[in-house]
């Protein structure tokens, strides 16, 4: 009995659950029922079944095919094609490159083709970082639009701390690319090397690489400074006898003060009665090298030669020039170079017999023996090298006021120069290549003119070391004069001193064959006794090594002139000069 009332109990337990579990069921399935139907009647915002997902609100649109365009078609008829962005070489340079692709179908292969053949036509012409791009384009009438892209030199960046300062390096290699003109190795490569011209840079090195953007360069530039400071010696006889033939000079100059290229160079020289200071100081004003110079000179001489040189004679005169100038190189490349100057110069001198002041006949001076005169100078210079040879123009016009004496007055007068050095090498017309023989033929021709009766300091000078050797220096001075040399240097044998002849070509004896000729006449004074000298003879050149160098020269006379009175070996034709670099 008591069995049965626990199973009732139990069973009556289960039917309560079972109820429960229904009713949650049905109100599920309600509420499951209702959502149905609102989402028929109302469809959500996001469910937008009737376009297809990429049209749908945050994705790009298709992309759509045009057969019209390059990049959808196999080939297309190419009846022209046009050029865009070109100003390097003009269309007519840059259409036979493209000539084989016009009036016909090509391929894409082709198009490319021809497009890198321009590219390649840049490149060939130096400009590397330049090329040709073909953009996708719509094709009209059978016309492809070339798209040129010239590249530039974006920036240049000088690398190390060099006491040159880096504006100093970097503004002179832009000029390759001044003007916005699209970079060109060739040029840049030749600016380079007129860099390393520079005395102040003993080497360059260069790297080229890509900029941030299309066509765009970048240059790396390091730099070996060459040794700034230098002193050297000098010991000859190109001074006149009558002040003491023998000249000694000691020369100091430093290249680059500042560090903007601006260089010093003091030098003192000193003979038996003469005693001749000098100080330049000159700086580059642009990257083209236009020069500020400013020199002060001063000169104390004694007449030493006999009968002069005594204690009743005792002449002596003193020279002071102060000078202004200003040169610009209008043309410079590796083999050429055209400059112009502007210089101003003022002179003061001063000449006395026995400490008294005395004007001596037909020097200018007035009657204290002073004479003052201002100079304007207008050079031009032009030199063109090659392998062989080496050409050189130099002419200066001077318009000068002598203030007092007597010459009062404005004097106008013209310098010119030309020099032509040649190597000529006979290969196989003469024996003497059998020896490797060199040869150099050095021709020199000044000339000057002049309107007016100069005062001294102006006069042309004929004779010794550097005019007509076999005669003494300044055997003759008038207001024109010309005179011509012809030297030819041969080389005979190789002579060589430890520790100072380092390099192969140190050593190198020169046998050195020469003619010299002068003329000199006056324009209104009567014109020199001797007016008319020339010369010939042979020399010797000796290049120890790169700072130590040395020559002599023995001329002959070949006209006979006035006896000067005491001996000298410029009498007999003797011309010499050593000199020495210390460092």
């Amino acid at each position: 009995m008591k069995k049965r009332n626990i199973l009732k109990l139990t069973s009556e337990k289960e039917m309560a659950i079972l109820k429960k579990i229904l009713t949650n069921l049905l109100v599920i399935a309600v509420f499951f029922a209702y959502q149905h139907q609102a989402a028929a009647s109302e469809p959500l915002p996001f469910a937008e079944e009737t376009k297809p997902l990429m049209q749908q609100k945050g994705f790009l649109p298709p992309i759509q095919t045009d057969e019209s365009q390059l990049s959808a078609v196999e080939k297309i008829y190419v009846r022209h094609f046009k050029l865009e962005g070109n100003t390097v070489f003009s269309d007519a340079e840059l259409f036979p490159i493209l000539e084989p692709y016009q009036n016909r179908k090509i391929t894409p292969e082709e198009l490319q083709e021809a497009k890198n053949k321009l590219t390649r036509y840049y490149y060939d012409n130096g400009y590397v970082n330049s090329g040709a791009v073909l953009p996708d384009q719509k094709v009209e009438n059978g016309i492809i639009v070339l798209r040129i892209i010239e590249g530039k030199l974006t920036r240049t960046e000088v690398v190390g701390e060099p006491r040159l300062k880096k504006r100093y390096v970097s503004s002179r290699l832009e000029l390759a690319t001044s003007g916005d003109k699209p970079l060109n190795v060739n040029f840049l490569q030749d600016q380079l090397k007129i860099l390393k011209q520079d005395p102040r840079i003993e080497n360059v090195n260069a790297s080229l690489g890509p900029g941030f953007g299309l066509g765009e360069a970048v240059l790396k530039v390091g730099i070996d400074e060459a040794r700034p400071y230098h002193l050297s010696l000098k010991f000859n006889n190109y001074n006149s006898p009558s002040i003491g033939p023998y000249r000694g000079e000691v020369e100091f100059s430093h290249l680059n003060l500042t560090g903007w290229g601006d260089a010093l160079t003091a030098q003192y020289a000193l003979t038996e009665g003469l005693d001749e200071y000098k100080l330049n100081y000159s700086i580059p004003l642009t990257r083209r090298d236009t020069t500020l110079s400013f020199s002060a000179e001063r000169s104390e001489a004694l007449v030493v030669a006999e009968p002069f040189y005594s204690a009743d004679m005792d002449i002596r005169s003193e020279i002071t020039t102060y000078s202004a100038s200003l040169r610009h190189p209008f043309y410079k490349t590796l083999a050429a170079e055209f400059a112009a100057g502007l210089k101003f110069q003022k002179r003061h001198s001063e000449t006395r017999l026995k400490d008294e002041p005395f004007p001596f006949p037909f020097s200018g001076a007035d009657e204290n023996g002073e004479t003052d005169f201002n100079v304007f100078r207008f050079s031009q210079e032009w030199v063109n090298r090659s392998l062989t040879s080496v050409l050189a123009a130099y002419s200066n016009f001077s318009l000068g006021n002598v203030d007092g004496g007597e010459f009062d007055g404005s004097f106008f007068l013209w310098l010119g120069q030309f020099q032509w050095i040649n190597r000529i090498d006979f290969l196989n017309s003469q024996a003497i290549f059998a020896v490797n023989l060199q040869l150099s033929g050095d021709t020199l021709v000044s000339l000057q003119l002049s309107g007016d009766t100069l005062v001294s300091a102006e006069k042309f000078s004929i004779g010794g070391s550097s005019t007509v050797r076999g005669y003494r220096e300044n055997q003759i001075t008038a207001d024109n004069g010309i005179n011509a040399s012809l030297e030819w240097r041969i080389p005979v044998i190789q002579l060589k001193i430890p520790y100072l002849s380092k390099e192969p070509g140190d050593g190198m004896l020169h046998l050195c064959p020469f003619f010299d000729f002068g003329k000199g006449w006056n324009t209104d004074l009567e014109d020199p006794e001797d007016d008319t000298i020339y010369s010939a003879g042979v020399g010797a050149r000796w290049s120890v090594g790169k700072n130590l160098n040395a020559e002599i020269y023995w001329g002959k006379a070949l006209k006979t002139v006035e006896d000067p009175g005491e001996y000298d070996i410029q009498d007999d034709g003797i011309h010499f000069q050593i000199s020495a670099e210390l460092f």
